[in-house]
């Protein structure tokens, strides 16, 4: 498929009121100069060129290899086509031959389609060619362009050309005989005179050949755009090193800041961690492995002092004497001492914390 205008189509659906004239040709003209207008295939020049004309006319071959154009001329249903077009290519196959139908040997037809219907504009135009010819889509070669757009009632005119794969079949067979691949395959009456077309294409849009040996420009302008695009993902992770290793310098610099702490800071932190009573699960192990048999604990109350404790115990001065010994506090102080039913002591004990235990 191919398109005289060289704006997107997303340009053309744009609101009528932004499409004026004025501006469809400046942006024409900047889609032009950035190279992004669609290349005609059609007009791209080729070493051998090979002409379909009407029904009973021969087939006409120029070669143009040699730098002056030779001409040949074949009858179209020739039994030895293959071969004598082999003897013109010189034995040497591979080289792409364009192909050139006359007009009056295709089916050409215009239609006005609404210009939402350009993204599928291919399945649209087979679906109608079915139903209102006997043609049918298998059985055809086909291509299609837009000639000009109605922008009040947003419709498009666009060029359907089709031709029996009958008809062109044979040709692209003796080709293929002849070693040499067809394409693209044009239509008009002289080769400065076709239509944006490639019957080949069958209505999709393709990018040119690169590497065909035809537009090496392209082909340099593709490797430029490739190294471009790695410079750009290489620069892209080069930045991302650089602002994580920044990142963890600054995380290094505020936790070697963070550690020297001014003299008042200090003060408070050592205030902070003196009030702090001991951890309740620790001291609560350490007493319960202290305490002798026959003595248990009914309160315990901690606070940055030390610990208040009840104790229900049956030995008195073997208690104590446990307790002297229970880590990160100092001597008990006996604060009371009841008798209960049983025999058993009950006593109310201070513990005070020792001076060294109190830490974060």
């Amino acid at each position: 498929m191919s398109a005289p205008s060289a704006v997107p189509s997303v340009i053309r659906l744009l609101p009528a009121g932004i499409r004026t004239a004025r501006l469809r040709r400046i942006l024409d003209a900047a889609v032009h100069l950035a190279g992004f207008s669609e290349p005609r295939t059609d007009r791209l020049p080729a070493a051998l060129t090979v002409r379909l004309g009407a029904p009973g006319e021969a087939v006409t071959v120029t070669d143009r290899r040699e730098g002056e154009a030779r001409t040949y001329r074949f009858e179209a249903e020739a039994a030895d086509l293959a071969e004598r077009i082999a003897a013109v290519a010189g034995g040497r196959g591979g080289q792409r031959a364009k192909v050139i139908l006359d007009p009056s040997a295709c089916f050409i037809r215009s239609l006005d389609l609404p210009s939402a219907a350009l993204p599928r504009m291919r399945d649209l135009l087979a679906e109608e060619l079915e139903a209102a010819t006997p043609f049918r889509t298998a059985a055809v070669y086909s291509d299609w362009f837009v000639e000009g757009e109605h922008v009040a009632s947003r419709t498009l005119r666009v060029r359907h050309v089709v031709v029996k794969k009958a008809r062109l079949d044979p040709l692209l067979d003796a080709l293929a005989a002849a070693g040499l691949p067809a394409g693209p395959v044009a239509v008009g009456r002289a080769e400065d005179q076709t239509l944006p077309v490639d019957l080949l294409s069958h209505g999709h849009r393709a990018l040119p050949a690169l590497f065909g040996g035809e537009r090496r420009g392209d082909l340099a302008l593709w490797i430029g755009a490739a190294l471009l695009l790695a410079g750009a993902v290489w620069g892209w992770r080069a930045h991302q090193d650089a602002t994580l290793a920044a990142l963890d310098d600054a995380f290094a610099a505020a936790r070697h800041s963070a550690a020297t702490v001014p003299p008042p800071v200090q003060a408070g932190l050592a205030a902070i961690l003196a009030s702090r009573a001991p951890p309740l699960a620790g001291t609560w192990d350490a007493l319960a492995a202290a305490l002798p048999d026959g003595a248990s604990a009914t309160a315990l109350h901690l606070d940055g002092t030390g610990m208040r404790l009840v104790l229900s115990v049956r030995d008195e001065a073997g208690t104590l004497a446990a307790l002297g010994r229970l880590p990160g506090f100092g001597l008990p102080v006996l604060q009371g001492a009841e008798n209960e039913a049983g025999g058993n002591r009950r006593l109310t004990l201070n513990l005070p914390r020792a001076v060294e235990d109190r830490r974060p």
